[in-house]
């Protein structure tokens, strides 16, 4: 039975339906007041039972992880499961902004730096998600808020799949596979090999900054999105094949773009690479090239200092830290990497997503050798100004500018 529910309504016994938010295919949003909680909430909620169990189970699971996400750009997540009418739901937190695609209408070019803030706001929200296995799968502006503050929130992870196990899109040009996404920015291996990674949704993402900065169609030079849009409003499918055959147009041929950063042009490029193994391989690789840009080239002031004492030194390392997604062990593809036989491959994540706010710290597993303050952490955790944290034998501080003072590991020892 569908079940749409009211300002006024009550469910579950005790939540109490202020207003609907939003209605998607598969669920509703509503605000809603719910005793416990000082200020109004969302929930999301099937309209259908799920009579399933494999749907069931994939919705709990994925849901349950979602629950984990601490990072700031993502929406946080306060209750879900399974009720007993068959309905699965999600309690967040209730946001005051709109959509990216409300917020923006895409007809005009946005400036390079708010453009490129946006996306790395998007990106740092994605990066926890992709460290912990979980690729969005419908990355798009529909799915990004912008709140009043100008704070970046990604909504709706892996809805399609998870909440009512189908895709949301039909059959692909080809008539045999089916696509999952949204036909404008969905990725060219969905049509080739239907093997979704990180490095789809970073497709994704090159999508929206090379739209925010140009106005224009990635497909056609010097044509605008919104004639484009209106011409494949009626057959969406003619996106699918863009995304497979025709080759993306240099962002620096785009009216207005010829003298944008050549390493911003170069980063979009790579992300819109039509093979997924040539870009960016998740999202917080993408964060730390668009970090880089504001920085360097920009000339916002993100940076910190990362020092590093490693073991049985005296003199600490020291590097630029930029807002961004780091990866933190022995691994080839760890940002920060730390040659020892203690250390694994991937053995913790640093996230900052800029000043005014604090770097995260987040074992990946809870052993005892990721600490701050020689204090073990098991869960994620903010670093204070004054905190220093260790990964095995390694010892690190993050110094900012504004502090007045930078961290002496010699000291701390």
């Amino acid at each position: 039975m569908t079940l749409e529910l009211q300002p006024g309504d009550v469910y579950a016994g005790n939540i109490r339906i202020l207003d609907v938010l939003g209605t998607g295919a598969f669920a509703c949003v509503y605000k809603v007041d719910v005793p416990g909680y000082d200020e109004p909430l969302a929930l999301k909620l099937t309209k259908e039972p799920v009579t399933a169990g494999d749907q069931a189970q994939r919705a709990l699971r994925e849901i349950t992880i979602l629950r984990s996400l601490s990072n700031p750009h993502v929406v946080r997540t306060f209750d879900c499961g399974l009720r007993p009418d068959g309905h699965i739901y999600m309690l967040m937190e209730c946001l005051d902004g709109h959509a990216l695609d409300e917020w923006h209408d895409f007809a005009t070019p946005l400036t390079p730096s708010q453009a490129v803030t946006i996306v790395h706001q998007i990106c740092l929200g994605l990066a926890e998600a992709h460290a912990k296995g979980i690729v969005h799968r419908d990355v798009k502006p529909e799915n990004i808020y912008v709140e009043r503050s100008g704070h970046i929130r990604v909504l709706d992870f892996g809805l399609a799949r998870s909440w009512d196990g189908t895709p949301v899109v039909g059959v692909n040009a080809t008539q045999v596979h089916m696509v999952v996404g949204t036909p404008h920015y969905a990725q060219p291996e969905q049509l080739v090999t239907r093997e979704l990674s990180p490095a789809s949704d970073v497709y994704s993402l090159g999508l929206i900054l090379y739209e925010l900065l140009s106005a224009c169609s990635p497909f056609h030079l010097n044509r605008s999105l919104k004639s484009v849009k209106e011409e494949f409003s009626k057959q969406p499918l003619l996106w699918l094949k863009c995304h497979k055959d025709t080759d993306i147009v240099p962002l620096d041929q785009q009216p207005n773009c010829d003298d944008l950063p050549a390493p911003l042009v170069r980063g979009v490029m790579r992300a819109l690479d039509k093979d997924p193994a040539k870009r960016p391989p998740d999202a917080g690789a993408l964060a730390n090239i668009l970090g880089y840009v504001l920085h360097r080239d920009m000339g916002i002031p993100v940076a910190a200092n990362l020092r590093i004492l490693h073991p049985g030194e005296r003199d600490p390392e020291e590097r630029l830290f930029l807002p961004g997604s780091y990866r933190i062990g022995s691994g080839e593809r760890c940002e920060i990497k730390l040659r020892h036989d203690s250390i694994l491959r991937v053995h913790a994540i640093v996230e900052w997503s800029g000043i005014p706010n604090r770097p995260q710290l987040r074992p990946i597993i809870g052993d005892g050798t990721v600490q701050i303050n020689d204090e073990p952490v098991h869960q994620p955790a903010v670093l204070g100004p004054d905190d220093e944290f260790s990964v095995g034998a390694f010892r690190m501080g993050i110094a900012f500018q504004s502090a007045g003072r930078t961290q002496n590991l010699r000291e701390r020892r």
